[in-house]
């Protein structure tokens, strides 16, 4: 997986469709899209122009290298251009609609997804949305660019349900480890 964050969003995006069976916490859900991944993602439908729209946030565990795991965000379909390689992700507690971004980070661009794939990153998103999700309205904001257009009132705008995400979490890593 560490060349191919493709196959990670594609698991993702895929994984309703290959998936058997998967447990759910909250609003999120763990699956066993194939023998060799696992994914842990949250996702949402909106209509948008008349037609739904979709974007999910999720972790994927490549059974193959157990130690990494990578987060994707794929925005809602046909609102991200495709355009810088490092895209800013601003993270806002929801309880802070005016307040401060409380995370920032420099996500991959993967054409129509975003992701992070180094487990600094990772762990530490999951950390933020523990935390909120415990100390919060259990969501949480993220703000992005939708193209070259860089100002916030311009960026795509996607809330996160946390509900259920530490149980979530915990069980996706420990089912990444017990898979060793």
């Amino acid at each position: 997986m560490r060349n191919c964050p493709l196959y990670a969003a594609l698991m993702l995006s895929f994984s309703v469709t290959f998936a058997t069976a998967g447990e759910r916490y909250g609003a999120w859900l763990l699956e066993y899209p194939r023998s060799s991944v696992i994914t842990l993602s949250f996702k949402r439908s909106v209509t948008l122009k008349n037609e739904v729209a979709k974007s999910e946030l999720g972790f994927v565990c490549e059974l193959g290298d157990r130690s990494r795991f990578v987060a994707i965000l794929v925005p809602f379909d046909g609102t991200f251009e495709n355009w810088p390689d490092i895209v800013p992700v601003l993270i806002r507690k929801r309880s802070d609609k005016l307040g401060p971004f409380d995370l920032l980070q420099k996500w991959k661009n993967g054409n129509e997804y975003m992701f992070l794939d180094t487990n600094d990153e990772v762990h530490e998103l999951a950390s933020f949305l523990k935390t909120e999700e415990t100390d919060s309205e259990k969501a949480t904001d993220f703000y992005f660019p939708k193209g070259a257009d860089t100002g916030l009132q311009s960026a795509n705008h996607i809330v996160i349900d946390l509900s259920g995400f530490s149980d979530g979490f915990s069980t996706f890593q420990k089912a990444c480890a017990l898979a060793r």
